[in-house]
């Protein structure tokens, strides 16, 4: 079986998905989550951005559309994450926006997201609700 070497692993931060992962995810790998509402997709990739962060100096960028930023912030505190320090200290930013807008920024060159990701070095990024996007490529879910 070939496995990637342990540089190459990116490590999650949550409790017993490393494991299953044996170690963490490959680095560069895309992971798309499907499921139903309410599986816990968001939660498992604000997770995965919150550890990065502040775990393994991984900056990371989470872009939601169907939640404002205040109140993702707010319910990740309900677990513990604070997420408003990550902010402050500027390994993490979060963008509420939406899936037109968000699709058209990623198309240009001089995208506003990519380069504030880049400015900040994020390393792990969550896109919550790109399924809409994808669906029928117009931004309209």
């Amino acid at each position: 079986m070939l496995t990637p070497e342990r540089d190459d692993i990116v490590k999650t931060g949550i409790h017993g998905l490393d494991a299953i992962l044996l170690g963490g995810i490959p680095r560069g790998n895309v992971v798309i989550l499907s499921g139903p509402p309410g599986t816990g997709k968001t939660t498992l990739g604000i997770e995965f951005v919150y550890h990065g962060a502040r775990d393994f100096d991984e900056p990371g960028v989470i872009v939601t559309f169907e939640v404002s930023s205040e109140k993702l912030v707010r319910d990740a505190a309900q677990f513990g994450w604070d997420l408003r320090a990550l902010q402050e200290q500027g390994r993490l930013k979060i963008i509420s926006t939406t899936r037109r807008v968000f699709q058209q920024e990623v198309q240009e060159p001089d995208s506003l997201l990519l380069t504030d990701a880049n400015r900040m070095g994020a390393r792990r990024i969550f896109v919550d609700g790109l399924a809409g996007v994808a669906r029928n490529g117009n931004g309209d879910a």
